[in-house]
């Protein structure tokens, strides 16, 4: 199994870097920039609003999707048809309630009309994510790895005419509507895939078998839901909660861009390891050595990236928005420490999913919520953005850390001691690097290239990874793969 993560982890990440970040950093960025604070702000507001209720669309349909058919991949022909038609249920339901919510919160009609478009964006997105966990289920790695990047790819190209095609004004119905078109595109590519798969599909849908879809999905759909609210509700608070909650979410939105682009590499790993870790756990294998694998390529490049930012969060504020203020970099610097404890969720909060766990998760992501909640009401009034971005950070640690500590006890994780060792004294010592880099190195630039520099020499000095291992890993066994035609 750490074959296929080595070898399809390159692939992903290659790809994603060659998109996300550009989109990321570089377009989505220039379209802030272009719009301004606050007309951004009301879109990222928007989209944290339409975040609130998006556990409809998704009701834990694609953790289940991809654990079951890893698992069992004949299952797809008799779950396809039930799946795809709930989903399609919970979409309609999902545009009505959110409606009915803006109502109640009195948004204004226009408000109003962007957000249905939104949530329209939301229902597309999420119907690629199920196409994505179906092939992830099927175990055709490489194909999702290139799918991962399909939706951002036509949006780099459509927004990137828009900013620099200079036809027409860049506009928030012109950015949404980018967006529509893109994850059309993205479904399409992902419907071309899942049909020669599909043969001898039942088209039969029983009663039992709907039942069947809730009862399975219901712990997954609640997790999502609990998740959700306590990583979005800190934009809805900021601007119910704030006079100018506006501008305070355009700041917390650029603040948490770098943050953003980060988690959606993780995020892509976590679904390349769901299935992985679901398939072990079905065979009887220990997933300790691809735990300890995954955390060397993750954890630790985490810490490298949120230590990194956080020493220079007004050199690399002031490089991505020019126009940023004090407030700005602290709220930055505190956000961009979330990735570390975010890592770790992505490692062991996936295993206990794949381990079926969902009561455990369930628990410590309901303590999370009341932290942020409580948190969120008791900071944003005096300190605003940056009372959100301390409430995120606490959050994540909490999240992080109790799903590590429930992992190891739930499935009797035994590291080996020179990997735990090797480890930590590696996260020590990339504190230590970037602390006197900031100190000596003025420039951001030098600074960065430098703590990466000596981070990858420490990782491989330390043996957390080696070139002979990955060597080793990369040759791919053919029967056991079944993406590469």
């Amino acid at each position: 199994m750490k074959k296929h993560f080595i070898s399809n982890l390159i692939l992903l990440v290659t790809v994603n870097l060659l998109i996300k970040p550009f989109w990321i950093l570089g377009v989505e960025r220039n379209i802030q920039l272009t719009l301004g604070y606050e007309q951004y702000g009301i879109y990222a507001g928007l989209m944290a609003f339409s975040f609130l209720l998006v556990t409809l669309l998704d009701m834990g349909i694609n953790t289940y999707a991809a654990s079951t058919v890893a698992k069992s991949p004949l299952l797809l022909k008799t779950e396809f048809i039930p799946l795809t038609l709930f989903k399609v249920f919970t979409a309609v339901v999902y545009i009505g309630l959110t409606y009915f919510l803006a109502k109640l919160f009195n948004y204004e009609g226009w408000r109003i009309q962007l957000l249905l478009w939104i949530g329209l964006n939301q229902v597309l997105s999420y119907f690629f994510t199920f196409f994505r966990s179906l092939i992830g289920g099927l175990q055709l790695y490489k194909t999702d790895s290139l799918l991962s990047v399909a939706d951002r790819s036509m949006m780099v190209l459509l927004c990137g005419f828009l900013l620099w095609g200079n036809y027409t004004a860049v506009t928030l119905n012109l950015f949404i509507g980018a967006q529509t078109i893109a994850y059309l595109v993205a479904i399409v590519s992902g419907s071309l895939v899942l049909i020669p798969h599909l043969k001898g599909l039942q088209f039969k849908v029983f009663t039992g078998q709907i039942k069947h879809v809730i009862k399975k999905t219901l712990p997954y759909a609640l997790l999502s839901l609990v998740m959700t609210l306590y990583t979005r509700l800190d934009a809805v608070l900021i601007k119910q909660l704030l006079v100018d909650g506006d501008v305070q979410n355009g700041i917390y939105a650029s603040s948490y861009r770098l943050l953003d682009a980060c988690n959606m590499m993780v995020a892509m790993v976590s679904m390349l390891l769901l299935p992985m870790f679901s398939k072990m756990i079905a065979d009887k294998q220990h997933p300790e050595s691809l735990v300890e694998l995954a955390s060397a390529v993750m954890i630790v490049p985490a810490t490298v990236i949120a230590f990194g930012a956080f020493f220079y969060k007004q050199a690399l504020m002031k490089s991505m928005f020019p126009a940023s203020s004090e407030q700005a970099y602290e709220v930055f610097g505190w956000i961009i420490l979330s990735f570390i404890p975010m890592s770790m969720m992505y490692i062991y909060g996936t295993l206990l999913t794949a381990n079926a766990n969902l009561k455990t998760l369930i628990k410590y992501a309901s303590i999370g919520l009341v932290i942020n909640i409580l948190l969120n009401l008791i900071l944003i009034p005096s300190y605003k953005a940056l009372g959100a971005a301390i409430a995120t950070l606490s959050t994540q640690a909490f999240i992080g850390f109790s799903n590590f500590i429930a992992a190891k006890k739930v499935l009797n994780l035994q590291f080996s001691p020179y990997f735990s060792k090797r480890f930590f004294v590696s996260i020590a010592f990339i504190f230590v690097c970037c602390l006197m880099t900031s100190i000596f190195i003025k420039n951001w630039v030098w600074g960065v290239l430098l703590i990466g520099t000596l981070s990858i020499v420490v990782t491989f000095t330390s043996k957390l990874l080696s070139l002979g291992s990955i060597a080793a890993l990369l040759p791919l066994q053919a029967d056991k793969i079944k993406d590469n035609q």
